[in-house]
């Protein structure tokens, strides 16, 4: 029908606001948008109580991927993402978009990479449909780098 939203022609771009994902009882805000570092790595939130949405990508429900990013933890404790790794391909993720609508997806994928062979091109790279990437640390923390060893990536696309 006319008007009709499909992950193939997307929703207009619109900035997040809130993200749900019913399954793992998650509910939060974002920070004020993230952008590129002088190293042209993706800033990450300075919270880690909310997500941080990278503006320079598709928002969500626009065709195109849009990545979302989040920490695991943080020195007092379990952070926003430390329960991303428990979800389920089929699992529903609802976006709260600055004008009150919600783009809905489902998860297709959940892939850990090491950090060294993060996929750059299968997360930030161009889709023909609007595409969600969730993305967090996991695997082992090294205390002398003050990194995780890997990378948890949830795969989603838009279904309403």
């Amino acid at each position: 029908p006319s008007g009709a939203t499909t992950a193939e022609t997307g929703l207009s771009r619109l900035q997040p606001v809130r993200l749900v994902i019913p399954s793992i009882k998650l509910d939060t805000t974002f920070v004020p948008p993230l952008s590129l570092n002088a190293d042209k790595t993706v800033s990450v939130p300075n919270n880690y109580t909310q997500v941080g949405w990278y503006s320079g990508g598709a928002a969500p429900g626009e065709v195109g991927p849009s990545v979302i990013l989040g920490h695991v933890d943080s020195k007092s404790g379990p952070a926003v993402f430390y329960s991303l790794g428990q979800v389920k391909i089929g699992d529903k993720v609802e976006i709260t978009r600055i004008d009150g609508s919600v783009a809905t997806f489902e998860i297709t994928e959940l892939h850990r990479y090491p950090q060294s062979e993060f996929p750059t091109l299968d997360v930030y790279g161009p889709t023909n449909y609007s595409a969600l990437r969730l993305v967090t640390c996991t695997g082992i923390y090294d205390h002398s780098s003050k990194r995780y060893s890997q990378n948890l990536v949830v795969y989603g696309k838009l279904v309403h």
